[in-house]
């Protein structure tokens, strides 16, 4: 039987490291996002399957569960959303917005997989961000939703135990489409990378490997933990 590992948001950079890293580990990686061409290419390149489906519309969601019924043995969410304001002229629909694509989208694809999760003893992997326990100006929307995604993974990971593992990474800036805006400026790319001990700007293949292992068999006895991949930023200072 197939061993499918649903990757949410496989074609951005996190994702699709996953995938590539996962199909090397003898798991079936399934590609899933709104944007059909990018899909098509990003499948054809490791030969995987893909579905599209917009993590909003629960009908879409179902579908794709539907379809792998009984043959998931981990999902990822990789979708996400980065919206940057003073909270002054933040809006609710602003918070809303937010919470609908980084959390309640997780909880509605986790509540459709849940069963075949536990036939399979598999292994969620849901994504935080580095500023929900750093406090970072402007960050109030993302990480308002984000510290929800930790909530979430603590809590599921206990009412899910001992079928199925529950854990969470959360990253520091990535080079991805979502942050393009501020890494494709050269001197806010640099000052931003000089904040990290390791002074880069995080990869999509900084988490394949990791990830992979979470999400895999070989992670037994892992569960309801955050893991922070984030050149050292979350720990770390360097100066007195």
């Amino acid at each position: 039987m197939s061993k499918k590992i649903l990757i949410f948001g496989g074609t951005g950079a996190i994702g699709f490291s996953i995938a590539k890293k996962i199909i090397k580990e003898g798991y079936t990686p399934i590609l899933i996002s709104r944007n059909e061409e990018e899909l098509v290419n990003k499948s054809k390149e490791i030969n995987c399957e893909y579905e599209i489906c917009d993590v909003l519309e629960q009908d879409q969601i179902d579908q794709i569960s539907n379809k792998h019924a009984d043959t998931v043995f981990g999902l990822a969410y990789c979708v996400g959303s980065i919206n940057l304001k003073p909270l002054k002229i933040t809006k609710d629909t602003d918070f809303i917005e937010s919470f609908k694509i980084n959390t309640l989208g997780a909880i509605n694809v986790i509540k459709s997989n849940t069963e075949s999760l536990a036939k399979n003893n598999g292994s969620i992997l849901l994504f935080s961000t580095i500023a929900v326990q750093q406090g970072f100006t402007n960050h109030s929307v993302v990480s308002s939703s984000k510290g929800a995604i930790e909530g979430l993974t603590m809590s599921l990971a206990a009412e899910f135990a001992p079928k199925i593992r529950v854990n969470c990474i959360a990253p520091s800036l990535t080079d991805s489409k979502m942050s393009q805006k501020m890494v494709s400026n050269e001197s806010i790319r640099k000052a931003i990378e000089n904040m990290h001990p390791i002074p880069k700007i995080g990869q999509g293949e900084d988490f394949g490997d990791l990830s992979s292992f979470l999400l895999s068999e070989k992670n037994s006895w892992i569960t309801g933990q955050i893991f922070h991949i984030d050149g050292g930023r979350s720990t770390l200072r360097l100066k007195a």
